[in-house]
């Protein structure tokens, strides 16, 4: 039914003039495809929706390239290289297998010996000999510990090759040994020399056999020992023994790819971004941050899905042009029936002139929906059907990974997302919601005729207040949902400078994460304690990795939203919006500009494109408790809604949701703040949707544009005396 043969990447998301972007393509058939620039001004192309609006634009990259198909490969697994040889020698390790049945998966592989798991047993075997199985059977999401010994030969006897696994119950207490040995032909060179893989193994120059689990403190020694000795040298963070050639510590560096030998150089690296921060062998539940004790946190979950690089090959750069305007833009590619857009931002380079308005694209959160499928596959968000070419594209290959709302193949949540992959779902035309419903904001931002500007989340990352100064107002998107500290630090500091924020959209600054401190391709969420969530993090593991921060809602945090904004996250519902009523604060004096020309007919924004009118899908309210500023006026609050929209459940004790909640409401919100400037905040995420109606001739638009246009205005916002 749908034909889409043509999937790419761009590396970096934002760009400014003089910089580089790099364009990744793959197609699944023969013959060129054709590679145009556009600027995406609004991506919504249903027939009751705002219009799908693109503007073709000149570039020097512009043409026909060759197609080619560029592979997907997925598992995360770690490499050392260089290890020295021994012609004795002993390995031993933790190991938590999460799907012992499933498919053959390696634990070790290198110098000659492959330590793996097929049909839910362990196995050893050197170049040259049988494989040695133990026959137990695995105990699937349990501590085990495994030691492999090779005996060399000693006064003519037989070479011996030993495995011994045992399963660890609770904690470090050993429930049962099991162990086989077997004679093997003598090796004559030296063993267990050069490079190994953890958690995979090699095959025709291809990774495979990815492992499911967690492994701890892999320790190599050239000598064999017993079984009391290893468990010695495992339980200890830094072992001793006269012959150790490595012994890892999975602990260390723990925001990095980088592994650490701690009895040597023999240091290693992750691929993939399997998850760290995770409990060990050693957790004990006496500690509940890694920080602690790192010694409990020893361990790292690999999994055979895991991507945070595609690695493809380069087909084009493109180096931004002095002369093209900040905005939203995409690689558009096109080869026969299948068609591709790759959206990026242009951001203002060092020197050039700013707007005084500035777009904050939500790239975070656009990361944090990667490729999401709830909404197609019997989700939270419609039907379980593919609606268009690039759904269909997300069932048929789900190499290209997971969003942050998606579990692994073994039933973790996932905790990493990046976007050096095909992004499927961040593009015009597709499913109103995120980086699309987002584009119903550029359109109107367009339709002023205001200059604007655009910045990304990351840029405000890296940036914070310095970032946002040289602007007087900055426009969220629909769901800025996904917020690092830097990021939140950064937007409340420029407000603390009169600056004027318009918060367009719901659900938003809800959920803390982190980005990884050498790559800010990749983003990390821990969905701690609470809140509105596809899946719960482990216990124990509520820390982020990357940088040690707690994870979870902001507003568990001591940082609520409503502080912010002036209102937070009350509901969802996906069964159509409603109609906003104006409320006693409209007649106040000061939001008398924002209700300039609207029709005092209390009811306002029965209508849009998200949904059945401007308040819908995940909607925000006042709150004073949750530190709304008391003089904050609420212009409109949304009523009837639907019985699918439910309250957030971070919100419920000893209660029950009831079908008929006053808290279930949107609240459009206004307030100023004491250094001259000012808030408005929507409380919907369906309410940019609404915009457009009637061709941008409706009581939503009219007090919009109200709104920026004050906002522009230098005059400062007088702080009310009580």
């Amino acid at each position: 039914m749908f034909e889409k043969s043509l999937v790419a990447y761009v590396d970096p998301w934002s760009v400014a003039a003089g910089q580089t972007l790099a364009v990744k393509v793959s197609s699944s058939i023969t013959g060129d495809y054709l590679a145009e620039l556009v600027e995406l001004i609004c991506g919504d192309n249903r027939p009751h929706g705002t219009g799908f609006r693109e503007r073709l634009i000149e570039a020097d990259f512009a043409g026909s390239y060759p197609s080619r198909e560029q592979v997907l490969r997925t598992g995360s697994y770690a490499v050392i290289p260089g290890l020295p040889g021994a012609d004795r020698f002993s390995f031993c390790l933790y190991f938590y297998p999460t799907t012992p049945a499933t498919h053959p998966q390696s634990i070790a592989a290198g110098g000659g010996l492959l330590l793996d798991i097929i049909d839910g047993v362990i196995g050893v075997g050197l170049e040259g000999s049988e494989r040695l199985v133990v026959p137990m059977t695995l105990h699937q999401s349990r501590w085990h510990k495994v030691l492999v010994t090779y005996t060399g030969s000693e006064a003519g006897e037989a070479a011996l090759l030993q495995l011994s696994v045992a399963s660890i119950a609770g904690g470090i207490g050993e429930s049962d040994r099991h162990w086989r040995t077997a004679e093997v032909p003598l090796v004559q060179s030296s063993l267990v020399a050069g490079d190994w893989l953890l958690a995979a193994s090699i095959e025709d120059d291809q990774v495979t056999a990815a492992f499911n689990g967690r492994i701890e403190a892999p320790r190599l020694i050239g000598d064999v020992i017993d079984t009391a000795t290893a468990d010695t040298l495992l339980a200890a963070s830094v072992p001793e023994h006269a012959n150790l050639l490595g012994a890892w510590d999975f602990a260390l560096a723990m925001g990095t790819d980088q592994l650490r030998d701690v009895c040597g150089e023999h240091h290693g690296t992750t691929l993939q971004m399997p998850t760290r921060a995770v409990k060990g062998a050693r957790w004990d539940g006496s500690v509940q941050r890694w920080q602690d004790d790192p010694a409990q946190y020893g361990a790292i979950h690999f999994h055979e899905d895991d991507l945070a690089d595609a690695g493809w090959m380069t087909d084009f750069e493109w180096q931004i042009p002095a002369d093209l305007p900040s905005g939203v833009y995409a690689v558009k590619l096109t080869q026969g029936k299948s068609e591709d857009y790759v959206p990026f931002f242009v951001r203002p380079g060092p020197g050039q002139k700013t707007a005084r308005i500035v777009y904050l694209a939500a790239t975070a959160t656009y990361l944090a929906y990667a490729n999401e499928r709830l909404g197609f596959t019997g989700g939270i968000f419609g039907a379980p059907e593919p609606k268009n070419a690039s759904q269909a594209y997300l069932l048929e290959h789900p190499e290209v990974g997971y969003s942050l709302y998606e579990y692994h193949s073994d039933g973790s949540g996932v905790h990493y997302s990046s976007r050096l992959r095909p992004i499927l779902n961040m593009k015009p035309k597709t499913t109103t919601w995120s980086f699309n419903a987002d584009t119903n904001l550029t359109n109107w931002l367009h339709q002023t005729g205001e200059p604007f500007d655009v910045v990304t989340d990351e840029d405000l990352h890296r940036e914070g207040e310095k970032l946002l100064a040289p602007y007087a107002v900055v426009i969220t998107g629909t769901h800025p949902e996904y917020y690092s500290t830097a990021m939140l630090d950064g937007v409340s500091n420029w407000l603390n400078t009169g600056g004027r924020l318009m918060y367009m959209g719901g659900n938003g600054f809800y959920w803390r994460i982190a980005y990884h401190p050498e790559n800010p391709a990749i983003i990390e969420v821990r969905r701690a304690e609470d809140g509105t969530r596809a899946w719960i993090a482990e216990p124990g593991e509520y820390y982020h990795a990357f940088n040690g921060e707690y994870g979870g809602l902001w507003r568990r945090l001591g940082r609520p939203p409503n502080q912010l904004t002036g209102i937070g996250f009350a509901a969802q519902g996906f069964d159509g919006g409603t109609y906003y009523r104006l409320a006693a604060g409209a007649l106040d004096e000061r939001v008398a500009f924002i209700m300039a020309g609207v029709e005092q007919s209390d009811v306002i924004g029965n209508y849009g494109s998200q949904g059945g009118g401007a308040a819908g899908e995940e909607i925000d309210r006042l709150d004073f408790a949750l530190g709304s500023p008391r003089h904050a006026l609420c212009i409109a609050s949304s009523e009837n809604h639907r019985p699918g929209m439910l309250r957030v459940k971070e919100e419920f004790h000893m209660t029950n949701p009831q079908l008929q909640d006053r808290h279930v409401r949107a609240d459009m919100v206004f307030f100023e703040t004491p250094s001259g400037g000012a808030v408005f905040s929507t409380g919907s995420i369906s309410y940019a949707g609404a915009i457009a109606h009637n061709a941008f001739d409706n009581d939503i638009a009219r007090m919009t544009n109200n709104v920026l246009q004050r906002f522009l205005d230098t005059t400062r916002f007088e702080y009310p005396s009580d």
